[in-house]
């Protein structure tokens, strides 16, 4: 996982940490309140923005990432919540592997699941969700909308500044996947540094993803427009939320 090693220190302002912070909150509470989880899995957890929000309402979390530096820097912003987590270092297609189940919930947020970039990759991950969870759990999925993305040929995925510093994440479009790429701007003194940063991702559309959910035995999944809970659309949706019951 070099490209998140390259960025950990940087990625809370590169995808506006912040700003996410009251989603995070939102969506511990709807899952502490509306499903009463007590454990819960956080797979490809980043800077650990869900887990903490999760663990500072009691929840205990396990949560993992493939990148040891994303643990570091979760470890470090984790505080007095991270008595309730536990930190792992696992890809999500061997998740199964790892933590001892079951859990209420399992997580996979922020875009994590385009990383898969095969369905055998693919399949082995949604599986091993289904055999970690309680019965009646729940396994909730959070990406962008590849749909709307793919049919209007969207490149530009988002910019943010911080400081000093400006972030462009921006999309090339191959045969069957897209390359995500980063550029980062540092500017001083009028003078500009840049750096970029690429990988392939591949973008699920959601029937996909209903098909390999509902394959692995979960129940057919319920979509929505991001943390609010609105209906999905298709072609209008910037984000996909996708909850299957087990």
């Amino acid at each position: 996982m070099g490209f998140y090693d390259e960025i950990a220190g940087s990625y809370d302002e590169i995808v506006a940490g912040a700003a996410r912070a009251d989603a995070a909150r939102r969506l511990a509470a709807w899952l502490t309140k509306s499903h009463r989880v007590r454990r819960v899995l956080d797979v490809a957890c980043g800077t650990g923005l869900h887990a903490r929000a999760l663990a500072e309402r009691g929840v205990q979390v396990v949560a993992a990432d493939a990148s040891q530096a994303m643990l570091r820097e979760a470890r470090k912003q984790a505080g007095e919540a991270g008595r309730h987590i536990e930190w792992l270092h696992a890809p999500m297609e061997t998740i199964a592997q790892s933590p001892a189940g079951p859990f209420h919930a399992i997580l996979c947020l922020g875009n994590s699941l385009p990383h898969l970039l095969t369905d055998a990759q693919l399949h082995a991950t949604i599986r091993g969700f289904r055999a970690l969870l309680a019965a009646g759990g729940i396994a909730v999925v959070h990406l962008l909308n590849y749909d709307r993305i793919l049919e209007r040929r969207e490149r530009i995925v988002g910019v943010t500044r911080s400081g000093d510093a400006e972030y462009v994440r921006f999309y090339d479009f191959l045969r069957e996947n897209v390359r995500f790429n980063l550029l980062e701007l540092h500017w001083r003194q009028g003078r500009c540094r840049h750096k970029l940063h690429s990988m392939e991702l591949r973008p699920y559309r959601a029937q996909r993803l209903c098909e390999a959910f509902t394959g692995a035995g979960f129940r057919p999944p319920k979509l929505y427009d991001g943390w609010q809970f609105h209906e999905f659309d298709r072609s209008v949706s910037e984000e996909l939320v996708l909850v299957a019951k087990a």
